[in-house]
């Protein structure tokens, strides 16, 4: 009877936003033929199947015979390192779940003194072992296996049962290389295989996990539907859309989830970097939530750098460069608490400030991670020095300081966009409907306070009271083309009050209320990334201020106002004449009664 064995192996993988590793496996089973399934994954447990840029090939560790008993290991594979494999500190560190010290020895003096039959036994058997009290164990023996294969006689294994690639009895590991695409990112898995029998096909089914990264930014006044993906219980608005006034310091929060597959890296390098670009201020603290520990970065103005506290080391690192926010970690695995389900978040405020653009485009902004995407890489770094360190290799040699070949991949980008609005009114004579110069206005919002603007109208802020000083004014003062503007405005009702008419005209006779209204979306599915979807649609009052959807646009408002020489008239012109004309009459019709009555009563007399 046919004897069918399956161990555990290790497999990292790396899919688009992440990298993983899922355990190391060993599998043990009568086939002839291996090809690897990149259709199916295992997704019940967190893994995702392969894609197809992936290329797997096996390396021969041992050959062997197959009898009743199943596989009998023989000999070392041709062209595997042997020498290499016993001069390595790790493995000769290695036990098996019944080894002592002194065992251990002198099963490494017979390996090393028994180049084939004896030595290539009494790995299988530590292999054997340990895959029955120590996956973990395995794992680092698989890892150490990997480095000393023989590249040379390696099978690249089909992709169907229709093309899977024959095998010969023995044990192998498996490698799994790919090539990066753009916008796609991926990780590799490893595997070690038993092959015991002839007859039969083995499938390796490619475990697949990876990180992923959500970005989001808070709205403070609309209502937010929905909820960030990682952040299902938070009650405060994070959203994909807002809206803010310039000067106003913006709430952003990052998500970054962990692989499955955490456990197989003995170290896991993670890296957020968050494009705000230059329409915001640089900011000047962060908190950093990973496992337990709590970590808050502040800027050092003195020497130019953000101090981490409350790590341990260098493990993490905060940089500002031209508009870009970098949060790295060398081992996020250091951290007390991190587990495969951990979920790392960034909380930080940055001001918008008067370079933004009105309307669209907005400010879009970007965070992507980048990771640990190779398993079967030694990375070590040094946590305690200045340098950072990344998994990078070009030789086999682990942390080599000249390696230039990075072991890492990225997400893709994930984006959040931020708009402000501009307010401009039109100052007119109401009867020949010209412009009017220095009509004075002051500007205020719902919680009564006045809007502040410097010489071409950018906003400044908002104030108590009314006045002037070096920064700014906050009266609004109409040009020559009987224009003056607020720029750089969230959406909201605003009152806008006359505070002086041009000469020969009188006061607006009472405050106009102003709405501006921001269609935008507010249901955590903005996610083509492209601003008009985000921005639908502007109005002041009822009326749609839309005036098209190329850059620059779709952010401006504005009305009129209107001013008659000797009269108090409102902001819309018209009504305010009438009004006067209508007093006039009433006058000149009570002057004729009045002129009526007196001539009777003459005649009466």
């Amino acid at each position: 009877m046919k004897k069918t064995r399956r161990f555990a192996a290790m497999v990292a993988a790396l899919t688009l936003a992440t990298c993983s590793i899922a355990p190391a496996m060993m599998m043990n089973a009568n086939a002839a033929g291996v090809y690897v399934d990149t259709t199916n994954g295992d997704t019940e447990n967190g893994y995702m199947a392969d894609t197809e840029n992936h290329t797997y090939t096996a390396y021969p560790i041992f050959t062997g015979t197959y009898g009743t008993d199943g596989l009998t290991v023989t000999d070392w594979a041709d062209g595997y390192n042997f020498d290499g494999l016993i001069a390595d500190t790790d493995f000769k560190a290695m036990k098996t779940g019944t080894d002592t010290d002194a065992t251990v020895a002198k099963d490494m003096n017979d390996i090393t003194t028994n180049k084939g039959t004896v030595g290539a036994t009494e790995v299988s058997k530590m292999l054997e072992d340990i895959k029955t009290y120590d996956s973990d164990k395995l794992d680092e023996l698989a890892k150490i296996l990997y480095k000393y294969k023989g590249t040379a006689q390696g099978k690249e294994l089909g992709k169907t049962a229709d093309n899977a690639t024959p095998l010969a009895v023995g044990y192998y590991v498996v490698n799994d290389s790919y090539t990066g695409t753009d916008g796609k990112n991926d990780a590799l898995s490893r595997y070690i295989l038993q092959v015991s029998a002839n007859d039969e096909t083995i499938k390796l089914v490619p475990k697949k996990s990876y990180p992923t990264v959500e970005k989001k930014v808070k709205e403070d006044d609309k209502t937010v539907t929905g909820k960030p993906k990682n952040d299902a219980t938070t009650t405060e608005k994070w959203n994909d859309v807002a809206d803010y006034d310039i000067g106003e310091a913006v709430p952003f929060k990052l998500y970054g989830t962990m692989p499955a597959t955490l456990a197989d890296y003995s170290a896991y390098y993670y890296k957020f970097t968050d494009t705000l670009g230059l329409q915001f201020d640089q900011p000047t603290s962060l908190t950093i939530t990973v496992g337990s520990a709590t970590l808050t970065a502040t800027w050092d103005a003195t020497n130019s750098k953000y101090n981490v506290i409350g790590d341990t080391g260098t493990n993490c690192r905060v940089t500002w460069d031209n508009g870009t926010l970098t949060i790295s970690f060398e081992n996020i695995k250091a951290y007390t608490g991190v587990t495969a389900s951990t979920v790392v978040t960034v909380e930080y405020t940055a001001v918008l400030n008067d370079t933004a653009n009105i309307g669209l485009p907005g400010q879009t902004n970007a965070v992507n991670l980048t990771y640990s995407n190779n398993p079967n890489f030694e990375y070590t770094p040094n946590t305690d020095d200045e340098n950072e360190d990344t998994p990078t290799d070009d030789n086999d040699t682990p942390d080599d300081k000249t390696d230039d070949k990075e072991q890492t991949d990225k997400t893709p980008d994930d984006k959040v966009i931020v708009f402000t609005y501009e307010l401009d009114v039109n100052k007119i004579d109401g009867t020949k409907k010209t412009a009017l110069q220095g009509a004075e206005f002051t500007l205020q919002n719902s919680d009564s306070q006045y809007a502040k603007v410097d010489s071409n109208g950018k906003f400044l802020g908002w104030v108590a009271t009314t006045g002037t000083d070096t920064a700014g004014t906050t009266t609004l003062t109409s040009g020559a083309d009987g224009i003056f503007k607020v720029i750089g405005i969230d959406d909201g009702t605003y009152t806008l009050t006359e505070t002086k008419a041009p000469e020969g005209y009188t006061e607006m006779a009472s405050p106009v209320t102003l709405v501006i209204s921001a269609q935008t979306v507010n249901n955590q599915v903005w996610d083509d990334f492209v601003a008009t979807s985000a921005l639908t649609s502007i109005k002041l009052g009822d009326v749609t201020q839309d005036d098209g959807t190329e850059n620059g646009k779709r952010g401006h408002v504005s009305t009129t106002v209107e001013n008659n020489k000797g009269a108090s008239l409102p902001s819309t012109g018209g009504i305010g004449t009438t009004l006067f004309y209508l007093a006039g009459g009433v006058m000149v019709v009570g002057a004729g009664i009045v002129l009526v009555t007196k001539k009777r009563t003459g005649k009466e007399d």
